[in-house]
């Protein structure tokens, strides 16, 4: 490395490297970094420009009422400069004929709201010019825009109204594949697209609805039957009417990966339209869904070629049997009231349900491979089952629950869960390979117990992730410690080769073990 250093200061080899090579570089720079870069020379502009407009992302400072856009208080004077600036740079990119080049390298664009659009009523705002809105111009202005990115495949559009005027600009996006909308307000619409990946996921209202239900119309032309590959439905207040909508457009022959909350009373609904999916591989089912089975039994013919399944235990005797599924997530939380609506506490299965399940596991034609459990209470007894059902596991992620007691509550945002992270990372601090007990339920104890032999793995496992269940960022960074157990956990299972532990990895090369620290966006 020295020597490549050396010779990169002359003048002449640093020009004589081939672009590709700076690009390869450039890749592993942050933004700014990357902003720095190029504002070096004109040879560093020209190999950054490609990494810098690839991705760009786009956040709208709206705000909630018309009252703060003309009676703005100070706080709100910052926000209103924001959005107008960002009006200033739209602009530009429309006016300016260079911008064309710049418009047509980009492939991911994400549309942000910082906060919610303003209700436009016309009694409020008779007296101005909606135009002239600077919360309500950048939205407009930036829909004018995407059809000239014409390499433009991924957009992600948040809190925003889909309207018929903007489904229209979408349809003129010919390269566009995936579209991602979050929390945004679909209006009906006429125009057929022909998109491969959609992914709708929209918060669940105990009021009313302020917009309609999708119809058949909108549906039916947002989901194309001979395009569509993938498709993921979370929408926690009209998941009923997205799923019989589908149902009634037909058979959907490339569709492989499905991703859905099921509402109560229509299990059957589901099962109906996987009756249309014969190429899908890969089925999950949010943990937001209903514990029901279906009312009738399900033919082998359908799905018959799934692959992976992640959602509730309930439905592995039903789903797994004669298929060739060899990856499995198994949702371990469940609503403890079945009168319950969605997204309201949940309670957690004991062990003998994670045993039944996955005993359950084992009626695939194919060997299950991949192995997740969530929440998962480690117990001696329940790790024996792992190794005794399925002994030639090959991935194994735990997200271990932070109580001692599997009984208590796990709600994300009760007191009971902010005490027990508390307690945990307390613990975590404190532990060492010293301390005569070493409990179960932190991950260090795990480890601890792993390496000292009394917690067995499968044989074969090649990786071991460990997390805390219900917790954005699991941090387990006392890489001392774990230099001295995990060559204790390898010499144990020699096919082992990635320990995971939250932001802590580490992996072997040979028999060297190193370690990193992950980002955030690496998780």
């Amino acid at each position: 490395m020295g020597q490549l250093f050396g010779i990169l200061q002359e003048t002449k080899n640093t020009w004589s490297l081939p672009p590709e090579l700076w690009q390869h570089c450039w890749s592993f720079l942050e933004v700014d970094d990357l902003l720095a870069v190029s504002s070096t020379c004109w040879s560093f502009r020209f190999t950054c420009k490609d990494l810098l407009f690839k991705h760009i992302t786009t956040t709208i400072p709206y705000k909630r009422t018309i009252r703060h856009i003309f009676q703005p208080r100070h706080e709100d004077v910052t926000r209103i400069a924001r959005a107008r600036r960002l009006l200033l740079r739209l602009h530009a990119l429309q006016s300016d004929s260079d911008a064309q080049e710049v418009l047509g390298l980009v492939e991911t664009w994400s549309i942000r709201s910082f906060g919610s659009p303003a209700p436009l009523e016309e009694t409020e705002i008779m007296q101005y010019d909606k135009a002239n809105f600077p919360f309500v111009q950048p939205s407009i202005s930036i829909f004018l825009i995407l059809p000239s990115c014409k390499n433009l495949r991924v957009l992600t559009i948040s809190d925003i109204h889909i309207d018929e005027e903007r489904w229209s600009t979408l349809v003129k996006m010919p390269q566009l594949e995936y579209l991602n909308m979050e929390r945004c307000n679909l209006s009906s619409t006429d125009k057929a697209m022909k998109l491969k990946v959609v992914s709708i996921t929209y918060k669940a209202h105990r009021d009313p609805s302020p917009v309609p239900p999708p119809t058949t119309q909108l549906i039916s032309s947002l989901f194309n039957l001979r395009h569509l590959e993938r498709l993921t439905l979370l929408d926690l207040t009209f998941s009923n009417s997205f799923l019989l909508g589908l149902v009634r457009v037909g058979q959907f022959e490339n569709l492989k990966h499905l991703s859905v909350v099921v509402p109560e009373t229509h299990m059957d609904t589901l099962f109906t339209f996987l009756s249309r999916t014969p190429s899908l591989t890969s089925l999950t089912i949010s943990n937001f869904s209903t514990m029901a089975k279906p009312s009738k039994p399900i033919l082998q013919s359908i799905v018959p070629n799934l692959v992976a399944y992640d959602g509730f235990p309930t439905l592995i005797p039903i789903l797994l049997p004669g298929r060739p599924v060899n990856v499995v997530c198994l949702r371990m939380n469940h609503r403890t009231d079945p009168q319950a609506s969605l997204g309201d506490p949940f309670g957690v299965y004991d062990n003998n349900v994670i045993c039944k399940a996955l005993d359950d596991c084992s009626a695939s034609t194919r060997v299950v491979h991949d192995l997740m459990l969530s929440p998962f209470h480690p117990t001696p007894d329940s790790m024996q089952d792992i190794v005794r059902i399925h002994p030639h596991l090959r991935h194994l992620r735990l997200d271990i629950l932070r109580t001692p007691n599997i009984n208590m509550g796990v709600d994300e945002e009760g007191p009971m869960s902010l005490i027990m992270d508390m307690l945990t990372d307390a613990a975590e601090a404190r532990d060492s390979d010293n301390s005569p007990f070493h409990p179960l339920f932190l991950i260090s104890g795990l480890l601890n117990w792993i390496a000292n032999g009394h917690l067995p793995l499968p044989a074969k496992l090649e990786t071991l992730h460990l997390h805390y269940y219900q917790k954005s960022v699991t941090v387990c960074g006392d890489a001392a410690k774990q230099r001295l157990l995990v060559p204790k956990i390898s010499a144990a299972y020699p096919a082992l080769y990635e320990i995971e532990m939250g932001t802590t990895r580490w992996w072997r090369e040979g028999d060297c073990w190193s370690h990193e620290v992950l980002a955030r966006t690496q998780l």
